[in-house]
């Protein structure tokens, strides 16, 4: 509820994006063409706007039916129909010779007009149309729905997406008839040939122009760094927090039943079994993926719980879901298991039925489950390693039990984190973010100038490179330079590949001579032999403002990078 509650007020505030701004004179232009007593132009213009960007979710992100479709057909095709609109208001008798030409009056106002006297309604079903896919990267909510939701629970994304288009359609409503009935009031504005509509036209075709060429991006960047207004950061309050129901007390979660394993396979370090038959027993859910440093940065704490309370009828069960594909592979999946020293059962939930059936929604996450089989307790995230623990001991208690006297170093865990740090950066199209580089980060082969870094958290690229939604593939001797703030730097890579070397520059040295190379590097370089987590930076301590330079060779994919202090 939380979640479509969020969507719908996301929905209401984008009309206040900065990427959305610009586009607003196509729409109240839309609802005001033609004859500014059509009542039905405001409704038309969003009603199909709204079907546009829900198709364009469902057939783009929801489905692999345009997966060899660059995004930017779509982007090109939306600029070119609002130009192409631009230039029949700005030379309406255009439209006119055509009509005439193949003799299509009589249809045009039966078809489109419904012979009332309105006028044709086909330019604002168009007009609609193509601004859903321009409006489908304007909100951090939506993005959020598609990247976190969508790719695991495809009913309830659809049904927040929903709920976020009604919002939007909302306020666009709104504004259609304000500007509608703003026009009304000016007499001059009636004459499709006069100077005011012209101008109108003359938006339309900037816009639209500004579609094509990317420069509508760099405009809500602009927009988004000089102004008071920070619209990223009220959308992220929208944002359902991590976690569920909690409070102070370590039992944190009203007894619900345990929702049985489904869909778990290729279990490492166990035979295949069931919740039922961990009856009797205190089990720990642990959601994780393999590449996540969050997740990583948890395992010492399951590893001494495990150590610690498995005697006392304590078990722990991971349930790896994968973030990106190359985490599907069992064989990763069991390597990266022995390399971390994990002996607790793991199974791979690679098509999130387990997942699904808790509700879950983030990495990592835990369920702490007690003897008769109710969940207890639920933590989202890092943190509260002490709460956990408490938790542990206090059902391993129940019913009689016992625990040993000694407790693990986790009544003493942190959550390695600042409030400066640089926030974990994908780099694959379905959720970049802080991106700076000649052109925009679109799927396909690309060559890259590279751009100054303004400010911290900043990327750029130079040379070729194959980008994806899930990450950006070299093709051949290539650079990312990355501005940060952290400690550590880590960089996930994707798939297996024939051992190769990255270079690492710090500050534009080696980062061997810096003394401030990470674990996975030597010589400053760092080895790429598979799908992993490869720690690149180790500062000793937090730096606010560093530069890192990778020279990836050709066919090695960068993911994310993470960061810790």
């Amino acid at each position: 509820m939380l979640l479509l509650l969020g969507a719908f007020f996301a929905g209401m505030i984008t009309v206040l994006a900065p990427c959305v701004l610009p586009l607003l004179p196509v729409i109240i232009g839309g609802s005001i063409s033609g004859n500014v007593n059509d009542k039905r132009r405001p409704f038309i213009i969003v009603a199909s706007l709204a079907v546009s960007l829900i198709l364009f979710t469902v057939l783009l992100k929801a489905t692999t039916l345009f997966i060899d479709v660059p995004p930017e057909v779509f982007v090109y095709a939306s600029g070119g129909i609002i130009v192409g609109l631009g230039i029949l208001l700005l030379f309406p008798s255009i439209y006119e010779h055509v009509i005439m030409k193949l003799n299509l009056q009589t249809k045009s106002q039966q078809l489109l007009g419904e012979g009332n006297g309105k006028g044709p309604i086909i330019g604002a079903i168009i007009t609609g149309a193509a601004l859903g896919p321009v409006f489908s990267s304007c909100s951090p909510v939506y993005a959020y729905i598609l990247a976190t939701v969508l790719p695991v629970n495809f009913g309830v994304a659809m049904i927040a997406i929903i709920s976020y288009v009604l919002g939007l359609a909302l306020m666009l409503l709104l504004i259609g008839f304000a500007g509608q009935r703003f026009i009304r009031k000016i007499r001059f504005a009636s004459n499709p040939k006069g100077w005011f509509n012209r101008t109108l036209a003359i938006i339309f075709i900037v816009v639209g122009l500004l579609i094509i060429t990317g420069y509508d991006k760099k405009l809500q960047t602009y927009v988004s760094e000089n102004t008071i207004f920070d619209f990223d950061s009220l959308s992220a309050k929208l944002i359902p927090a991590k976690g569920l129901e909690t409070n102070e007390e370590v039992l944190n979660v009203e007894p619900y039943t345990a929702p049985e394993f489904v869909g778990l396979e290729n279990w490492i370090n166990s035979e295949p079994k069931q919740l039922s038959d961990y009856e009797g027993k205190v089990v720990l859910l642990d959601f994780w993926t393999y590449s996540c440093i969050n997740c990583i940065r948890t395992q010492p704490y399951l590893k001494d719980w495990y150590s610690t309370y498995k005697d006392s009828g304590f078990e722990i069960i991971g349930v790896h879901a994968p973030e990106f594909s190359f985490e599907r592979n069992p064989a990763n999946v069991e390597k990266a298991a022995k390399n971390a020293g994990l002996t607790y059962p793991i199974a791979l939930d690679n098509d999130f039925r387990t997942w699904n059936a808790y509700n879950n929604q983030f990495w990592p996450a835990t369920y702490l489950i007690d003897k008769d089989g109710n969940v207890r307790r639920y933590h989202g995230g890092e943190g509260e390693y002490k709460e956990t623990e408490q938790a542990i001991r206090t059902l391993l208690l129940e019913d009689g039990g016992s625990v040993p006297n000694k407790t693990t170093s986790a009544l003493n865990g942190e959550v390695p984190v600042s409030e400066k740090q640089t926030p974990e950066t994908y780099l694959g199209t379905r959720r970049a973010s802080n991106f700076v580089a000649d052109k925009p980060l679109t799927t396909g082969i690309k060559s890259f100038t590279p751009s100054d870094l303004t400010r911290v958290n900043q990327w750029t690229l130079s040379g070729e490179w194959e980008v994806t939604s899930e990450g950006i593939k070299a093709r051949s001797n290539s650079e990312l330079t990355f501005r940060f703030a952290a400690k550590d730097m880590y960089v996930v890579t994707a798939g297996n590949v024939d051992a190769t070397n990255i270079s690492v520059t710090l500050n534009g040295t080696p980062i061997s001579q810096t003394g401030k190379a990470g674990s996975d590097v030597q010589d400053s370089k760092v080895t790429i032999t598979s799908g992993q987590l490869y720690r690149l930076v180790d500062m000793k301590q937090f730096t606010e403002d560093a530069t890192v330079t990778l020279t990836v060779p050709a066919g090695v994919q960068l993911n994310v990078f993470t960061f810790g202090s």
